[in-house]
């Protein structure tokens, strides 16, 4: 079974596969997001994409600031 497949914004609006967030992710969330959410939130796996949303509702999520996206992304 592979990752979620689900809208993104950030990504023109098309369906990309969404991955758990890690530690650091999972840190910076929680000044985002109720804690007890924290769970159903996903990080958008295209490469330089820093969209983290619910993976219930793609309208609630927000922007990683840009210290997460990897170099030259």
């Amino acid at each position: 079974m592979g990752l979620p497949n689900r809208r993104c914004p950030n990504c023109g609006d098309t369906h990309q596969d969404f991955r758990p967030l890690d530690d650091a992710e999972k840190a910076y969330a929680r000044g985002q997001v109720p804690r007890a959410d924290l769970g159903t939130y996903r990080r958008c796996a295209r490469a330089g994409c820093v969209r983290v949303q619910s993976y219930f509702d793609w309208r609630s999520g927000f922007d990683l600031p840009d210290s997460f996206r990897p170099p030259g992304g």
